[in-house]
């Protein structure tokens, strides 16, 4: 099977619901670079499986379809728990259209696994997730939320006494246990039970996105096996063929790699900086050159954006002054 963690995470002043989830598909063979996390035709919601794929990719792949081409679901005014009652309707009665099975039972023939649904919901203006699953007695899915007092997080899949019990060492490693806030201890659970070896059905590159309120989904990549292996995404390598645009996390530390500001840097020149050498002057004190504490998080993305301009810039030109250089040598 798998594991698979959803959580509300405390990011500063604000909350997001982060869904994680290892690359390992199995059932006669073995596949590390399994898709087990989807974003659906809405950003307001995630979904995420464990269990056997004959069945799971047939059933997402139908409620893709129904969300994209249906006015209603795909309305982001229609609540995500109008969503989850119309995806266990039809997780219900596309399971039990299942013929031809004979000579083994239902249950065998419609195999074992789970999902977990959740997102914003803009009537509670909270986030809200779900576990689904088929229950034989009553011959449908059935579906239960994640809701500890105090501190949202879930498991499904494998091995889940053992996440959680790792869980507890983590909060307990950073004092949490009182305080009950997550920053990102359930994914560190995740690749802690993908490194031990032992935890054999959980493997593969890590999968993560974030949900933001009220409503907005964003997938990451992650460096793997850690910050010096290669980029993957939704558990496949990435390479100039493909290359998605996205954010990528350090596995050991959590942190978005390639995000952070220097906090501090040389007085700037006019030269360098050209028409954003006023701008730089605002965001860094004039004693020192330190970032100053108060700038906002527009200001820092239009940082990043000058600093890369700049970076690339003097690549160039270390490039054709080199070039010049090997011209000047030969002739």
């Amino acid at each position: 099977m798998t594991l698979c963690t959803a959580w509300i995470r405390q990011a500063n002043d604000s909350e997001e619901l982060v869904f994680a989830t290892d690359s390992c598909l199995s059932g006669g063979e073995r596949w590390h670079s399994g898709v087990k996390l989807f974003e659906l035709p809405r950003k307001d919601c995630l979904l995420c499986f464990a269990g056997d794929t004959n069945r799971t990719y047939t059933l997402i792949l139908n409620l893709i379809s129904s969300i994209k081409f249906d006015t209603h679901l795909s309305n982001p005014h229609t609540d995500i728990v109008d969503v989850l009652e119309y995806l266990n309707d039809l997780f219900t009665t596309l399971s039990n259209s299942i013929s031809g099975y004979e000579p083994i039972t239902f249950k065998d023939a419609l195999g074992d696994f789970q999902f977990m649904f959740g997102g914003w919901s803009w009537k509670k203006s909270k986030f809200r997730v779900w576990k689904l699953e088929y229950n034989h007695e009553i011959k449908a899915f059935i579906y239960n939320e994640f809701n500890e007092e105090n501190m949202f997080f879930g498991f499904i899949g494998d091995e889940l006494e053992k996440a959680e019990e790792f869980l507890t060492e983590e909060l307990s490693k950073n004092k949490k246990i009182l305080s009950r806030n997550f920053d990102m201890e359930p994914l560190k659970v995740l690749l802690k039970m993908i490194r031990e070896k032992e935890f054999d059905s959980i493997d593969g590159a890590i999968q993560m996105a974030k949900i933001y309120p009220p409503g907005m989904t964003e997938f990451f990549g992650v460096m793997w096996p850690n910050y010096l292996g290669r980029k993957t995404f939704l558990g496949k390598d990435v390479n100039f063929e493909h290359k998605p645009s996205v954010k990528y996390i350090d596995p050991d530390t959590c942190e978005i790699m390639g995000d952070e500001i220097p906090d501090k840097i040389n007085e700037p020149e006019q030269e360098i900086y050209g028409v954003n050498y006023d701008f730089v002057l605002e965001c860094y004190s004039e004693e020192g050159y330190q970032l100053k504490k108060n700038i906002t998080e527009r200001q820092k993305m239009t940082l990043k954006i000058i600093f890369k301009e700049v970076a690339y810039r003097e690549f160039v030109k270390l490039q054709n002054e080199e070039v010049t250089e090997e011209e000047t040598i030969e002739e």
